[in-house]
């Protein structure tokens, strides 16, 4: 049986796979339409990830009890990076080298001493690993600090008088460093924090739209009140 090309009508071999004249697939889809399928696999793939990632920002606002407001959008999700684990780490071993190396009685008893205190420096540090979030949205900052003595913050970006970042030598190293963010009321310091520099320019960026915006709607509210006595 002859087979002919569906796109251009050039007559084809019976094990053609594509057309010689014209490119397109013996099955009929053309390469637009292919091209096309591609696009739409893509944007599918794309936007189950966005739903995905949706998903799990707002599983962790259900963690915290707190319900995101209308419009709201994560812009930013930070945690401790877990480079700050190694100081501890490394401490603990040199006491635990300290501790095995002792040569009498009472210097065993102080390096045992110094050891027990480096281990609970590194439960500390880790249960701050495991139990601190900073999460940036279009509308506010929330954040949390510690398990057993819990700090939270929540403030909206318009009751934020400014925000820092520094970091020592560890911190340039290893890729952490402290982001301090000063409200109205108080100020919360978030220490070894992944990615510190990006997330203070976040937090920069989205307080000069959030006033850029804030400033929009008052001239918008005057525009619309001398519309109305004109």
């Amino acid at each position: 049986m002859v087979k002919y090309c569906q796109n251009c009508g050039e007559e084809l071999d019976e094990d053609s796979v594509f057309c010689m004249a014209c490119g397109n697939r013996i099955d009929g889809k053309s390469k637009s339409s292919s091209a096309k399928e591609n696009i739409n696999n893509s944007f599918n793939k794309f936007s189950e990830s966005v739903n995905e990632s949706f998903d799990s920002f707002q599983n962790l606002f259900d963690i915290y009890k707190i319900s995101m407001m209308e419009g709201e959008k994560v812009i930013k999700h930070s945690q401790i990076h877990i480079n700050c684990l190694i100081l501890p780490i490394a401490i603990v071993f040199i006491c635990l080298l300290n501790l095995l190396l002792s040569y009498n009685f009472f210097s065993g008893f102080i390096a045992f001493l110094i050891f027990l205190v480096s281990i609970v420096y590194l439960i500390i540090r880790y249960v701050g690993y495991k139990n601190t979030d900073l999460i940036l949205t279009n509308k506010r900052i929330f954040g949390k600090l510690g398990l057993v003595s819990t700090t939270q913050m929540q403030s909206p970006l318009n009751m934020i008088n400014s925000v820092s970042f520094s970091n020592g030598l560890f911190g340039k190293i290893f890729g952490y460093g402290t982001v301090q963010v000063v409200t109205a009321s108080t100020m919360y310091k978030f220490r070894f924090i992944r990615d510190g520099q990006v997330l203070y320019s976040d937090i920069f960026n989205q307080l000069e739209r959030s006033e850029k915006e804030k400033l929009q709607e008052q001239a918008e509210a005057i525009a619309e009140a001398l519309s109305k006595r004109a």
